[in-house]
């Protein structure tokens, strides 16, 4: 049990290395392209209908600013879940706060997911 609780919290230490990288990676990209800014709707306004439009550029700024604040979050949740399993006495029993930690964890990363998928999605406009 101990190797697996190691073998998961080291695959999961990788993880947020790649995404960090991944995250600096999207940071030096290029001006992002304009486009028509659809409605609630989904579907693109008619061109006859001024639509009033979120400056690009501050829109980025705002969405790689929380891309960043969820990365550090998860940093610390996932060394948070590393240091309560090494804490763990018992190979054969995970404590119940290790496991609300993993969910955290795991809460944490899907906010990433999706922040970092609007930034990809504002991208291809």
């Amino acid at each position: 049990m101990e190797n697996g609780r190691r073998s998961f919290l080291s695959s999961l230490v990788v993880t947020l290395v790649g995404v960090k990288g991944q995250f600096a990676a999207q940071t030096r990209q290029g001006p992002i392209p304009r486009g028509q800014i659809p409605d609630a709707s989904g579907s693109a306004a008619p061109p006859d209908v001024p639509v009033p439009r979120r400056d690009p550029q501050e829109e980025l700024r705002e969405n790689q600013k929380n891309l960043r604040r969820d990365a550090d979050r998860l940093l610390q949740l996932a060394q948070e879940l590393k240091d309560e399993a090494d804490k763990t006495e018992q190979t054969n029993v995970l404590s119940l706060s290790l496991v609300h930690k993993a969910e955290e964890v795991e809460k944490a990363r899907q906010a990433y997911q999706r922040t970092s998928s609007r930034i990809m999605m504002f991208r291809r406009k």
